[in-house]
Order: structure tokens, then sequence, then C-alpha cells
């Protein structure tokens, strides 16, 4: 697209998780490309703190509740105030509740609309309608959930699939320093763990909420460790299920060894160090971090949940297991574990394949998106009145 474009991303998110990462990977790319970028965020959030540090104009909003207007106006203000040009304004949801905040802004407004949907289960019908079906355009991070849109009523051409990616440029190792770099991160987190450098580590970067199903990892865990007693378990994280998963833990008398490390503000530290990355989601849009581990060389055992399979094609760039079935999961990382050739294989692979969701192509896509937008704008004005 020639023309320059004034996208305004919105997310109403308190923590920085992968949907907020890939918002700024799309407004870092973007940016570079010549469009005004304008994040739209709460006040003092992770989000704000970040898209700062990256040098992003910002606009915050309190986000009051999905259907909150006097967000709605403040955006809508903000939405008036751009100068006209050679196109219309974008305003990008982000989120689900951002797409309320979206609709609800630019009833009667010359500015174009788009919804993220990055999460596999079926909207209501009234969210599918009016944030969705009446949008100008509607970004799928997979198949799988483009699917369930097409369930839910979305219009077919208004969805395209934009997998989610990785900022290449964030790779903290540079070429040929891989190694270093996990001997270093390998030693601090054993050092900070109390554990032995030398066993196995299998981990996991996970939000401690019931769709990633962290349950269902300390029940593999569980089935592993009777057979490789000397592996440990490391998982990052935070969330409503941190408890609970503890709690299962020390029920299954593998406390010891099933680590919760809490939030870490420097993933690739965690990847980098592990053996092998373990991802047990009985729902998943996509599982972005999947492309981190790629990133790191991590042979990856997964569930098939949602759009995962987007990502990892079993047996290539890793294996794959039903979700919610622990005895699979454990099975498929003991053949990883007593494997090294097949940890190799899929770990080349992995890394092979990261180069697929870079930050660069997915920002050439969704400018696609935009560009199919603003046509359906053209042609038919302010459909949600």
């Amino acid at each position: 697209m020639n023309k320059r474009l004034t996208v305004l991303h919105l997310d109403d998110g308190k923590e920085l998780r992968g949907g907020q990462r890939q918002l700024l990977y799309l407004a870092k790319e973007l940016q570079e490309l010549g469009h005004e970028n304008v994040v739209v965020c709460r006040d003092g959030s992770p989000l704000h703190a970040a898209a700062l540090r990256k040098g992003l104009k910002v606009l915050t909003l309190p986000y009051y509740f999905e259907w909150d207007p006097v967000s709605a106006l403040l955006l809508r203000r903000a939405v008036k105030a751009i100068p006209a040009g050679d196109a219309p304004p974008v305003l990008h949801a982000h989120t689900s509740h951002a797409a309320a905040m979206a609709w609800l802004a630019s009833v009667g407004t010359d500015c174009v609309r788009l919804a993220h949907r990055r999460v596999d289960f079926i909207p209501g019908s009234l969210t599918a309608r009016l944030k969705y079906s009446r949008a100008h355009g509607v970004i799928a991070i997979s198949g799988a959930v483009r699917d369930i849109l097409l369930k839910a009523g979305v219009p077919e051409e208004k969805i395209a699939v934009v997998n989610s990616t990785i900022d290449l440029d964030d790779t903290p190792w540079g070429p040929g320093e891989f190694e270093a770099y996990r001997s270093a991160a390998r030693a601090e987190l054993a050092a900070e763990l109390s554990i032995p450098k030398d066993a196995f580590w299998a981990g996991s970067l996970i939000a401690l909420v019931p769709h990633k199903d962290p349950e269902n990892m300390v029940r593999a865990a569980a089935e592993v460790l009777k057979a490789a007693s000397g592996a440990y378990f490391l998982v990052a994280g935070e969330g409503p299920l941190a408890d609970t998963t503890a709690r299962l833990a020390r029920l299954l008398r593998i406390q010891d060894r099933f680590l919760l490390i809490g939030y870490r503000r420097d993933p690739y530290k965690v990847l980098a160090a592990l053996d092998a990355f373990v991802l047990s989601s009985a729902e998943e849009g996509m599982g972005s971090v999947l492309v981190e581990a790629m990133n790191a060389s991590l042979p990856i055992v997964a569930t098939t949940a949602g759009g995962i399979t987007d990502v990892i094609e079993d047996g290539a760039n890793g294996l794959t297991v039903p979700p919610r079935e622990p005895a699979a999961l454990a099975a498929a990382l003991l053949r990883v574990i007593g494997d090294p050739a097949l940890r190799s294989a899929l770990a080349a692979e992995a890394h092979r394949r990261r180069e697929d969701f870079s930050s660069p192509r997915m920002a050439a896509l969704t400018l696609k998106c935009y560009e199919t937008a603003i046509e359906n704008f053209k042609r038919n004005r302010h459909p949600v009145e």
C-alpha cells in the first residue's frame, strides 16, 4: 500500500502477554514502513510502558468496562482530530473488549474498523454480529479461529488469516552466540532454583489459566517422572490457577521436580535454558510462544488444540498429541527425552521454520487486510448504522 496510514491499535489488557506483544511487533514494523501508529491502552499498564520504551505514540483510555461510553467518547474525539489524509484512519482492535470500544467510537465517523480474533471459542451472537460481522475486516490468527468465526456467522469474505509472529530483532543472541547465551542462562537458573545444570529440563511459558490447562502438564509430568526421575519441569507464568497447579503437584508428590517459577520479564533466558518446550493447552488460538521456542531451537511437544497445528507439524518441528490426554503428552515427552537424535532433528527444523513467522511478513499480510478493509469502507460507508 502506497498511502500513508494512521492506525490506532486498541488493547484493554492489564498484562503484557502474547496478544500485547503481537501488537507491539506489528506497530514497530508498520512504523518502519512509514505509517503512523498510536497504541490505545490503559494508563500505567505494562503495554503502556512497553510502547513508550519502543518510541510509539500512546493514547490512554480508562476502559472501565466492555461497552464503556466514556472511553468510546474519548476515542471518538481522538479519531475526529486526525487530519484528513490519503486514507481514513484505521481502528485495529486487538482484543474482544477493544472491538466493542471501536464499534461504539466509529459509528458515523470516517474510519475503518478491523477486529483481531486470537481465541478459539465461539463468540456470542451479539458479539459476533456487532464486533465482527459488521467490521470492515476481521483478522484470525489461525485457520482454527477462522473456522470458528465462520460458524458464528461472520462473512467469509471479511476474514483473513494472519498467523502470530515474533520479532527476530528481539533475539538476545547474535550469530554464533547461542551456546554461550544458553550456558549462562542455564547456570543462572540452576543457581536461582537450586537444581542441577546437567539434568533434563522441560518447561513452558504460559498464563496459568483454564484454557492453557496447566493441570494437564502436571499430570503428564508425574507420568514422565516415573520413568525419568532425574528430569525437572519449569513453568514460567502467573494466573488464577497458580495455587491449584501447585496443589496438584504436591498431591502427586512432584513439587520438588515441577517448579512454578513465576512471571519472567526475560522469556528467552528461560527458553534458552530448556531442553524441551511443552504446551499443554486445551484451547489455543495459535500459541505465539511456540514460535519463540522455535527461535530458541527447542524440540516442542504440544497438544493439537485450536491453531497449534498451524505452527507445529507432528514429527517435523515437534510432536503433537490430543488435548486433555496427559498420558499421551507424557509418552511424547519420554520419546524426546530418550532420543537425542529426535530432539536434534525436531529442534533444527523448528529453528528453520521460525522464518515463516517473522514480523515483517505478518506486517505485510496485515497491510493487505487494511487495504481490503478500506475498499470495503469506500463501497459501503458506515455499515454499523
